[in-house]
């Protein structure tokens, strides 16, 4: 993907990168994407030599490969997720994977015993991570050498134990015109909340609009954001939006933040799950450690109940 984006940037043509093409399983393909699917499939007939798989994966959903015996895999993959940052050249994107036994359609993502998440970074970077989580046994973080591509540190992911809630993120994903109206009447019910009773600086509370899930769920992951409130499905739900949304495919690898240790959430604010599919329709509500959430929670809760009872 990186010579795509250099050739559109030496060319100064950038809708070599980013030019929209047509609609695949869940959402509108780019110029961008394009370029992960022979990979993706070769990546299908690789696991196939060994095992019965089913590859689901947003742009060209269900596919199988590899014998009808032995031991069968289902396996959610989202080649970029991250397109409409990485396709400008101006964050990174992230390829996700998410293993689990094959239990027919029922599979769900709490099913995944093995997840791997790679940035896909932009032209100018140095360096690239690599997430990595097997069920029960924690989650890694490595940081690799863009140019050779080796591992140049690893270390366990954890959820910072100890953070404060000023000078740190408190972000709600609002990432269409038609959403902005609606998040900036929830965002500020909540805000006013925690200010009173946290007695914060305003001037202290950012708010950042990374247009990936798997982006801002490392920055969650990592302290950056303290907390993750994508209730774009709530707003679908509620309101009736024409809007995109969260999908399984951009939470195949939730494992990595539940052995990370960072609470996960669905609009009712319990843990996240879906099928592994391509059209679930998700929110998603993350906090960067447990004590956050027990601070936090109460207010996105009074501020959600608030905005469905005045109708706002």
């Amino acid at each position: 993907m990186t010579w795509l984006l250099q050739r559109a940037r030496k060319a100064g043509q950038p809708d070599l990168a980013s030019a929209p093409g047509a609609w695949g399983a869940g959402d509108l393909a780019y110029a961008l994407d394009d370029v992960a699917d022979e990979p993706l499939a070769d990546y299908g007939r690789r696991l196939g030599a060994r095992h019965r798989v089913t590859l689901i994966a947003e742009g060209p959903g269900e596919a199988h490969f590899g014998p009808e015996d032995g031991s069968p895999l289902r396996v959610l993959v989202d080649p970029v997720d991250g397109t409409r940052s990485l396709m400008h050249d101006m964050r990174s994107a992230w390829a996700l994977t998410g293993l689990a036994r094959d239990g027919g359609p029922g599979t769900r993502l709490s099913d995944v015993e093995v997840a791997v998440q790679t940035e896909l970074p932009t032209t100018s970077a140095a360096i690239y991570h690599v997430l990595t989580a097997v069920r029960g046994q924690g989650a890694t973080v490595a940081r690799h050498d863009v140019r050779t591509g080796r591992a140049l540190e690893s270390a366990p992911l954890r959820a910072p134990a100890e953070l404060r809630i000023d000078n740190g993120y408190l972000c709600f994903t609002r990432f269409l015109a038609v959403e902005r109206p609606l998040i900036a009447d929830l965002e500020s019910r909540f805000l006013a909340r925690v200010i009173e009773t946290q007695a914060l600086d305003q001037r202290l509370l950012y708010d950042d609009q990374y247009l990936c899930t798997a982006g801002q769920l490392f920055f969650t992951a990592t302290g950056r954001y303290r907390m993750l409130a994508d209730l774009r499905g709530w707003l679908h739900r509620t309101r009736g939006l024409r809007n995109f949304t969260a999908k399984p495919y951009d939470l195949a690898t939730l494992l990595v933040w539940h052995e990370a240790g960072v609470p996960v959430l669905d609009e009712l604010f319990a843990p996240l799950d879906a099928p592994m599919d391509t059209e679930t329709r998700m929110s998603v509500i993350a906090f960067a450690n447990e004590d956050l959430r027990h601070r936090l929670e109460p207010h996105l809760r009074a501020a959600m109940a608030e905005m469905v009872q005045r109708g706002g």
